[in-house]
């Protein structure tokens, strides 16, 4: 689950400008081609990409009239942004994705005017369903439709499927891991195993 609160200044956005660039982040953060439609739905629903204008934005540097400035607020689980590869990876994409509705897409790679913060909520701090909820609950909810759809997508020769959401883990590289009935399984993420652990632990 992912709020992002684009604030812009100095571009001039209509309404059908400020969709696009919604639309675009958007895409981009929940367009993985490794992970089956099922997540990727749920994920997208999940998501949330707002766009403001604040009234008044006072920064230094070139004006923003010259130079447009975004801050991007990004707000996840903790146990998401507790990860290191979580923002080495988001970031990149969050930028680029901004970057590609500007006229110079490869500005906000060279000045400063582009500003993302991730914020990591504690656990119980997400309400759904009327009630607060773990992260452990929201990848439940997120995988819901694939796990129910017992579908077993096959992966390339050094990759495994994340059983709890389908995604494409490469063996090499996999941090988090488990065995279960003498089976290995590899996972995108700590969420993704905990469910897996849940599910098949006996009690």
């Amino acid at each position: 689950m992912m709020t992002l609160e684009i604030s812009v200044t100095g571009r001039e956005l209509d309404a059908e400008a400020e969709r696009d660039l919604a639309d675009r982040v958007l895409a981009t953060l929940t367009g993985y081609d490794t992970a089956p439609d099922e997540t990727m739905g749920k994920a997208r629903e999940f998501t949330h990409v707002l766009v403001h204008r604040p009234r008044t934005w006072i920064t230094g540097g070139p004006t923003t009239d010259s130079a447009p400035r975004y801050l991007v607020r990004l707000t996840v689980p903790g146990s998401w942004s507790g990860d290191p590869e979580f923002g080495k990876n988001i970031v990149p994409m969050i930028t680029e994705a901004i970057a590609a509705t500007e006229p110079d897409p490869g500005r906000l790679l060279r000045e400063p005017h582009c500003v993302v913060q991730i914020v990591g909520l504690r656990e119980h701090c997400v309400g759904l369903l009327g009630h607060s909820t773990t992260s452990t609950e929201l990848t439940r909810l997120m995988t819901q439709d694939f796990r129910e759809s017992g579908l077993r997508p096959t992966a390339p020769e050094g990759f495994t499927v994340d059983p709890t959401c389908g995604m494409q883990v490469e063996w090499a590289t996999a941090q988090f891991t488990y065995t279960h009935d003498g089976v290995d399984y590899a996972f995108c993420a700590p969420s993704c195993r905990k469910v897996f652990v849940e599910d098949h632990v006996e009690a």
